[in-house]
Parts: structure tokens; C-alpha cells; sequence
């Protein structure tokens, strides 16, 4: 009886699992340029080239632009954030500024009009799903480094999910009307 109830509680909880594995886009394998499309899984990076990061970065490279869009090859996606620093901050120049698209709408803004001149953590503070992001820099643009997101889907296709815990349901229904 009870191999019986750990199986089921098993298959429900396989049913339910979602597996986000997190990527991280460093451009350290880049030697200068602009990454090719599909780079870290994005497209659209030719608004910018990687460069040496001075000291300043995370890693030894960054990503530098002024604005421009990325699109993302296995969309839909969670973004999470990215290191970030402003060339020339200025109070009449909003720098930081992602916009994170789904399916055409505009669903979240991360705008800081006093963006650092240093490399920080700029959160998305947003758990929805983004198909595309838009970046814009200030007057001497930006750069950017560990860019990250996320899968937004379940990594078990939800018929499969739902097929799962149906027959968990069935087999918890079969084992109740034996014991009846």
C-alpha cells in the first residue's frame, strides 16, 4: 500500500514539474564585433559589438551599444536581468531602459534615469513571459554583461502534464475502490 501511494505521489509530482535552467550570455568567447544571430540563443545583437571591459566588467568583455533589439530564438522567455552601465548618465538622458515585449505588446518597462557609471544588477523585476526586449542608452550609449533569462515554459508539454496527473487521479481512484 504504501509503494502505492509513494508511486502516485510521485506521478503528481512529475506532473507539476518545470525545469528553468538559466542562461547566461558573457561574450567572452567573442574576440570583437558583433555576435552573430543566434548568439546565446538571441537574435539582433548587430546594434553593437563586444568590447574589452577595462577592469569595469564581471568578465572581460561587454557587450556596448546604443539601442537596439533583441529577439529570442526559443521564445517565449523570462527575463531576469543583466549587469548594466551608462557611458554618459545624464538627468535630461534616461540610460537605462529595457522594454520587454510578448506577442507584440509592450508588458513591462525598466526605466532608471540616474543609471550608474559603474557596472550593476539591473533586476527585470518582471516574471512573465517576453518574446523580445528593447534596450535604448543614453547619448554615449550603454553596456552590458551576463545577460539572463529563462525558459517560460514547462519543460513536460502541458497535454503530456495534464495526461500524467490524470492517470495519477485514475490510479489513486483504482486503489481507493479496492480498498472499498
Amino acid at each position: 500500500m504504501r509503494t502505492k501511494i509513494a508511486l502516485l505521489s510521485f506521478i503528481l509530482a512529475a506532473s507539476f514539474t518545470t525545469a528553468a535552467k538559466a542562461t547566461i550570455v558573457t561574450f567572452e568567447d567573442i574576440d570583437s564585433g558583433a555576435p552573430s544571430n543566434g548568439y546565446g540563443g538571441i537574435s539582433g545583437w548587430d546594434f553593437g559589438s563586444v568590447r574589452s571591459s577595462f577592469g569595469d566588467g564581471i568578465g572581460e568583455k561587454l557587450f556596448s551599444g546604443y539601442e537596439g533589439e533583441l529577439v529570442f530564438d526559443d521564445a517565449p522567455i523570462i527575463f531576469e536581468g543583466s549587469f548594466y552601465k551608462s557611458f554618459a548618465a545624464s538627468q535630461d538622458n534616461p540610460v537605462i531602459s529595457f522594454s520587454l515585449y510578448y506577442q507584440n505588446q509592450l508588458v513591462h518597462t525598466i526605466i532608471d534615469p540616474l543609471a550608474p557609471l559603474q557596472l550593476v544588477w539591473v533586476a527585470s523585476g518582471y516574471a512573465g513571459l517576453v518574446d523580445r526586449i528593447f534596450i535604448r542608452g543614453g547619448g554615449e550609449g550603454f553596456a552590458i554583461d551576463n545577460f539572463t533569462y529563462s525558459q517560460g515554459i514547462s519543460a513536460v508539454p502541458v497535454p503530456a502534464a495534464s495526461l500524467l496527473f490524470l492517470s495519477g487521479l485514475s490510479l489513486f481512484g483504482l486503489m481507493r475502490r479496492k480498498q472499498a
